[in-house]
């Protein structure tokens, strides 16, 4: 077992201040019964910032503090100083454990902004990699049923998620019709702002195959700006971005996942470059096993992969290195006389992971769902 899994596992054996159970509580009610997440709060915070936390919000607040302050009375009533409490929220709003308010810091709105506390370097000494092993343990096991009961709930109410597949541009690029909030270059060309992540699942999974870097997830606008703000994103460019869901993640087998819209305007922030072996969403029905298909966990794209077999020559790059869902496959062909490789179509996310890496070009995309299918009905997420 990973070194880091059982230093996690003693840390839960510890004896832990009764506090912590309470911040847990106010997170979300049911996470004091949790058996990681209040060890989790000890980590991310000490004694008097986790009383600060319980002390939310600041009643003696007026409107002329800043988003990240609390007011003289709310930090006596606490015996710190203005400077001290002051200090404490801005440490916790770097971990992604408050947030910035008009009425003053809070604590998450949503199991999804709790991804938050795991994405900022610079306190990743202090917190130690057991610290990641423990929110892997958490996620895996705590976060995946609640996540099964809300897939359960979206089918019976016959509605769509709105996170799925964003194809590869370069996949899709000759394909007539393709919707803007289809492709990625449509998607940046309407944003300001754009910054880099060390990617929040994968830093809980040191032990991953995949070999895909932790700096690889994308925010752009309003997102951007906030983890810039925080320390936790690094700014770059439009182009700089542009560069990074085509040059690099084309290195490694990962999928594009984001928020399905129409519309690039109304796009939600976020492009991650999923891998299942460390995906928060993915390892469930990929690694841990569940009793929905990955495809109610995030919707495919409107495309298909192909492949044309008299270009194919066989190398299995595309089955042995690129497609994380088993459609890439080995079939016999008789009129060649040796195997080549097909799609089973039922498997295909319409990724296009395949299609960017084959070096004959032997590969392609086709669309096979209409255009008023794409984007989500639904606001039930799997990260809420």
């Amino acid at each position: 077992m990973d070194e880091n899994i059982l230093k996690a596992q003693e840390m839960i054996r510890k004896e832990i201040d009764p506090i912590y159970k309470e911040v847990s509580k106010r997170v979300q009610p049911g996470l004091e019964n949790s058996k990681y997440f209040p060890w989790i709060m000890a980590r991310l915070m000490n004694f008097d910032q986790a009383g600060l936390v319980l002390a939310l919000p600041d009643q003696y607040r007026e409107n002329s503090l800043g988003r990240l302050e609390v007011s003289q009375p709310f930090a006596e009533k606490l015996n710190l100083d203005k400077k001290t409490a002051d200090g404490y929220v801005r440490e916790l709003y770097e971990k992604g454990l408050l947030f910035p308010t008009s009425k003053g810091p809070q604590l998450p709105r949503s199991m999804g902004q709790w991804l938050d506390t795991q994405n900022n370097t610079r306190y990743d000494r202090t917190l130690g990699d057991e610290f990641y092993a423990l929110i892997g343990l958490f996620s895996d096991y705590e976060l995946g049923p609640p996540r099964e009961e809300r897939i359960a709930q979206r089918i019976a109410a016959g509605l769509r998620g709105t996170s799925g597949i964003i194809p590869r541009w370069r996949a899709i690029k000759d394909i007539p019709g393709v919707l803007p909030g289809e492709d990625v270059r449509e998607l940046l060309k309407v944003q300001d702002d754009f910054a880099v992540l060390h990617c929040a699942c994968r830093k809980r999974y040191k032990a991953r195959d995949c070999g895909v870097p932790e700096e690889m997830c994308l925010v752009v606008g309003k997102a951007a700006l906030y983890n810039i703000d925080r320390g936790a994103g690094r700014r770059i460019s439009r182009q700089e971005a542009l560069d990074l869901l085509s040059e690099e993640t084309a290195k490694y087998p990962v999928v594009h996942v984001g928020t399905r819209t129409e519309d690039p305007k109304k796009f939600r922030g976020v492009i991650c470059n999923c891998h299942f072996d460390c995906c928060e969403v993915l390892r469930t029905p990929c690694v841990i096993g569940s009793k929905y298909p990955v495809t109610e966990y995030y919707a495919k794209s409107r495309y298909r992969a192909t492949v044309d077999p008299a270009k194919c020559v066989g190398c299995r790059i595309c089955v042995d290195k690129r497609c994380q869902f088993g459609a890439a496959q080995m079939k016999f062909y008789p009129e060649y006389n040796q195997e080549r490789a097909y799609v089973d179509e039922e498997k295909c996310m319409g990724c296009g992971c395949c299609v960017e890496t084959c070096p004959k070009g032997a590969h392609g995309m086709k669309v096979v769902e209409p255009p008023e299918t794409y984007g989500g009905d639904s606001r039930m997420n799997l990260d809420t």
